[in-house]
């Protein structure tokens, strides 16, 4: 039989036996993620400010959209074949941006991040994505970070959390004093490290021109003496490397501000290799390791730089 507390009932055993310490439990979730996470730092939530400007974007183009729908399915245009069907194709354009911004709101529903000493764990929906810092392959990062774990799982987050930019500086910090002490050892060792690019529309028609559009190039592959393009074979040593860094440039139109894109360089007096470093895995460890390795290699000499690459 189980007595009742002196005071009436007002206080827990706890109470009694830790007068004035508030104790706190974990649930069996919890209690695993302290176990290998370690102690959490911040909680981060979904971003309001992103949610507001997808709405926003949704209702203005679904607002142009139903213009054009209403004047494809107009009196005007009943006997005009040609103009309905193209009038109604503008529309199903303008709808695009709707749709896509409708499913990112489903598909972030409930998005969080959640930042321990070890690692993060992500939320989206009923889905809950774990990653140490050991265990993570590869990570990008332009408008949304990707990380790609050593067992293949893949977990992107963005815009659609609140202060990400935070998340990813502490990713490239940790997976900084991992990786490059690892690939710098194994290229003082001999051996060619691979940093991949993505190339989004390899697998569609005329694929290769976008990708060129886009500065999306398959990578450069880093050995000892210098470093290599994966697509072309072009090749740049290090004793003879002039310029490196990050640049920014201009794609498409030259008067439109928003289409510029920052770029990986890396050149000597006659060839230049570049490549888009938001579709670059880990760029932030090639600019590190090509910083070792031109130091290491012009010592003697006058030394490289990391500036803007000239123009060719």
């Amino acid at each position: 039989m189980q007595s009742e507390p002196p005071n009436g009932g007002g206080s827990s055993w706890r109470d009694l036996l830790f007068p004035g310490e508030r104790i706190t439990t974990m649930n069996g979730s919890q209690a695993s993620n302290s176990l290998y996470l370690g102690r959490l730092l911040k909680e981060y939530k979904k971003s309001s400010a992103n949610i507001v400007k997808v709405i926003v974007v949704s209702l203005i183009s679904a607002a142009v959209a139903s213009f054009f729908f209403l004047g494809a399915f107009s009196a005007e245009m009943s006997n005009n074949v040609v103009g309905k069907i193209v009038l109604s194709i503008v529309g199903l354009l303008f709808l695009l941006p709707a749709l896509l911004g409708i499913y990112m709101l489903i598909r972030g529903r409930g998005a969080s991040l959640s930042l321990y000493e070890n690692g993060l764990i992500y939320r989206r929906g009923a889905k809950e994505s774990t990653t140490t810092w050991d265990e993570i392959e590869s990570y990008i990062q332009e408008t949304a970070c990707r990380v790609t774990k050593k067992d293949g799982e893949v977990i992107e987050f963005g815009l659609n959390i609140k202060d990400a930019d935070e998340v990813a500086l502490r990713i490239q910090e940790e997976t900084s004093k991992r990786m490059l002490p690892q690939m710098k050892a194994a290229i003082l060792k001999g051996a060619s490290v691979q940093f991949k690019g993505l190339k989004p529309a390899k697998s569609i028609p005329l694929g290769k021109a976008l990708d060129n559009f886009m500065r999306a190039f398959s990578g450069f592959s880093v050995d000892a003496e210098g470093i290599t393009e994966i697509d072309e074979g072009n090749r740049i040593a290090w004793k003879d490397v002039t310029q490196f860094g990050v640049a920014e440039e201009q794609i498409g139109t030259q008067n439109r501000a928003r289409n510029k894109i920052d770029v990986f360089f890396i050149q000597d007096g006659n060839t230049t290799l570049r490549t888009r470093i938001g579709l670059l895995e880990n760029a932030h460890i090639l600019l590190a390791i090509c910083d070792e390795m031109v130091s290491l290699n012009s010592a003697e000499g006058g030394g490289s730089s990391q500036e803007e690459p000239e123009e060719q």
